[in-house]
């Protein structure tokens, strides 16, 4: 009767161990998130391709997704007429648009580009017009930025979509650049924590089994 209680309790503190370590490892292992920026259901994605050829040129991607899918609240969406970044914190000195489009000095409301506060703005050279975007349809747009100060950047961004409906947000919103390919992941002190949390719960499964 003792050995069965015995074996009882090896078996559970075995089946404790090993969800102590499982679950440390996961917590160790999970992806880090990545820097997206998610206004009415739209994905937007800054991405930092890098040297764009010149001393001081950078290289960025804009990627948005989810376009008149089922996550979009709004959907109807024609195209993009616009979109601007702030370029304060920047010695700006100047932008090539992407292709298509045009660079204006300001930012955007709800008529496009303004030329008006810190930022710069990329005009669509054509007007987007009916009919409606694909359901889930992508758009990629790439830019360079010609600034002291790039490296460090983290701009706030508007867009200026034109669709069947008319009031699209416009709001200022922080949208951080993604290096490509991203830099080696270094464990925190608390992802550290945890993949001793896992060392010792593996330990401590081995030495159940021992008993």
């Amino acid at each position: 009767m003792t050995h069965s209680i015995q074996r009882t309790q090896i078996k559970g503190l075995q089946r404790a161990a090993c969800s102590v370590a499982l679950f440390a490892l996961a917590g160790f292992f999970a992806a880090p998130a990545q820097a997206d920026l998610v206004v009415e259901g739209i994905t937007y994605t800054l991405t930092d391709n890098g040297s764009a050829g010149g001393a001081l040129g950078e290289s960025f991607t804009l990627g948005i997704a989810g376009i008149n899918g089922t996550s979009d609240t709004k959907g109807g969406r024609y195209g993009v007429g616009a979109f601007a970044f702030t370029d304060s914190g920047l010695s700006h000195l100047s932008e090539t648009a992407p292709s298509g489009f045009t660079a204006q000095s300001g930012g955007l409301n709800s008529n496009g580009c303004n030329g008006k506060g810190t930022f710069f703005c990329f005009k669509n050279n054509t007007t987007p017009a009916a009919p409606t975007l694909a359901a889930n349809s992508t758009l990629s747009y790439t830019f360079d930025v010609a600034a002291t100060g790039i490296s460090s950047w983290v701009p706030s961004f508007k867009i200026y979509w034109l669709g069947t409906q008319n009031n699209y947000d416009l709001v200022s919103k922080t949208l951080t650049p993604t290096p490509t390919p991203p830099p080696p992941s270094v464990p925190e002190p608390a992802t550290l924590g945890l993949m001793g949390l896992a060392l010792a719960g593996a330990g401590l499964a081995r030495r159940v089994r021992k008993i």
